[in-house]
């Protein structure tokens, strides 16, 4: 069943490539040569300007990230017109820094230069870039993680590869941020007797604690500042506790990565994408069928909608009343419960 509606929508999406739908034509693709004997530089330009137009949608936050047919016309391009698709998702990723004075060409960015970019692009404008990295222009090879992308001698994947590894840094910082400020706005709200029964509950601070002290000298001086008053509260923060043991064997275990861990007698275990945690291993957990991460304790939806500057708002803007999203923080995509295989399940992207 899930099947047929996929095909039927597939069929239905590249049909309208090629045809006149009401959507101006984007004089600014640019056209080579005749890439393939099936499409003409007509119906090329026709393609880009309705995939570029569908992915102008998404940039709306009120909208749900549901890209499976986009991802599937696009991955049908790499197919039959690998240098059009990349020519254009190049000039859709440097549309994306367009705001940014100093962004000319996102090719001719170092990793550096693209970290420092990262903090003037919208969250979503970062999940719709990673979803297109790891789907379309990485396929498989990041499957699980930016760094597995990294195993190819080929220049475009290691651009690609580069490009989301900024930007899922970039959204680690964002998530680390918005902790640590939940944090604050919470003792402020215990000091001033105002309830947060029904506020969002931050967890895994300790560990997004050693996170940012594993990578003080590279994360964004705003991060390094409200990671200070975290310092100032310390254990009194509720819940602050960086002491975690295997729930095999009982040993104790390390922070030393934000996805996995090993405990002392070599088990791998998962760390939530949310929390860096530990993930559960009796109750179900949450899946990301695009970058393949668990998560165990869900973010309010506030995050995902959040403006640029609401971490940094010393007024406190910041809402933890929203209720919790079962998205992807990464991806922003909605997350699926772990099922047995045999059973069919509709992907997201």
């Amino acid at each position: 069943m899930y099947q047929v509606r996929t095909q039927k929508a597939v069929v239905e999406f590249i049909w309208i490539g090629g045809q006149f739908v009401g959507i101006p034509l984007d004089g600014s693709i640019d056209i080579c040569s005749p890439q393939s004997a099936d499409l003409s530089s007509s119906n090329l330009m026709w393609w880009g300007s309705n995939i570029l137009w569908s992915l102008k949608k998404y940039e709306n936050v009120e909208k749900r990230l549901v890209l499976w047919d986009v991802v599937a016309a696009l991955q049908e391009l790499k197919k039959t017109a690998p240098a059009f698709l990349e020519t254009l998702v190049h000039s859709w990723a440097s549309a994306l820094f367009a705001g940014d004075s100093q962004c000319v060409s996102i090719t001719a960015q170092s990793s550096r230069s693209m970290h420092d970019m990262m903090p003037h692009v919208s969250s979503r404008k970062l999940h719709l870039l990673n979803i297109i990295c790891r789907k379309v222009m990485l396929g498989n090879h990041a499957r699980h993680g930016p760094g597995a992308g990294n195993n190819s001698n080929d220049g475009t994947t290691d651009f690609w590869s580069t490009l989301l590894v900024a930007s899922e840094t970039e959204l680690r910082e964002r998530l680390v941020g918005f902790t640590f400020a939940a944090v604050v706005k919470r003792t402020a709200c215990l000091f001033n007797g105002t309830s947060t029964a029904n506020c969002w509950f931050p967890v895994g601070v300790a560990q997004m604690d050693s996170w940012v002290s594993m990578n003080y000298e590279k994360v964004h001086g705003q991060l390094q500042s409200i990671r200070s008053k975290i310092k100032e509260l310390g254990s009194r923060i509720d819940g602050y506790s960086d002491v975690e043991s295997c729930p095999y064997c009982s040993s104790p275990v390390r922070f030393e990565s934000p996805d996995v861990a090993i405990c002392g007698e070599r088990h791998t275990l998962s760390r939530c994408r949310t929390s860096m945690t530990l993930c559960s291993v009796a109750q179900p957990v949450w899946h990301c069928s695009c970058c393949g991460g668990t998560v165990d304790k869900l973010l309010p939806e506030s995050f995902f909608t959040m403006p640029l500057d609401a971490v940094r708002d010393d007024k406190g803007s910041l809402d933890l009343s929203a209720a919790s999203a079962p998205l992807c923080p990464f991806c922003g995509v909605l997350l699926q419960r772990s099922m047995p295989a045999f059973l069919l399940s509709t992907s997201p992207v």
